[in-house]
């Protein structure tokens, strides 16, 4: 620092040779040199933000980011899985009401006759059937010979 004397030449100053501290911990500033004043020590300005808040901010954000865009990928890949199942019940029930469809068709009274009477001869009968009550002691008998013969 030049020190200023009431003179306005520049011939008149002289640089100072001993040093004036800038930072001050305990007590109060004193001038190094008699009629000036002490500069107050500028308070430290704190950044707002750490660089190392700002870069796990960063990976924290990437992560979160490659962590969604794989859920959105994976349930991509199950609605289409869904999609194909659902086609598949769809044919399914397709051919369960075919198959229906042909059983109902096949079993028709008149299908079974028609078979009946062609393949096996058999033919509808004349009369009404009629209907005998059995004797319930012969019942009885009948059972006993059956125990008797073990069948």
């Amino acid at each position: 620092m030049w020190e200023r004397s009431g003179h306005k030449s520049v011939a008149a100053r002289s640089p100072v040779v001993h040093k004036e501290q800038r930072y001050i911990f305990n007590g109060e500033p004193t001038a190094a040199v008699s009629g000036y004043t002490v500069r107050q020590n500028r308070r430290a300005m704190r950044r707002k933000f750490s660089t190392f808040n700002v870069m796990i901010a960063v990976f924290t954000l990437g992560i979160l980011v490659v962590l969604n865009i794989h859920n959105i990928i994976v349930v991509n890949s199950l609605v289409v899985e869904v999609n194909a199942l659902q086609e598949k019940i769809q044919e399914q029930i397709k051919a369960n009401n075919t198959l229906r469809a042909e059983v109902n068709s096949k079993a028709s009274l008149d299908r079974i006759g028609r078979s009946a009477s062609e393949s096996l001869g058999m033919q509808y009968p004349d009369h009404q059937p009629q209907w005998f009550v059995i004797d319930p002691d012969l019942h009885d008998r009948a059972e006993r010979i059956r125990e008797e013969r073990g069948e």
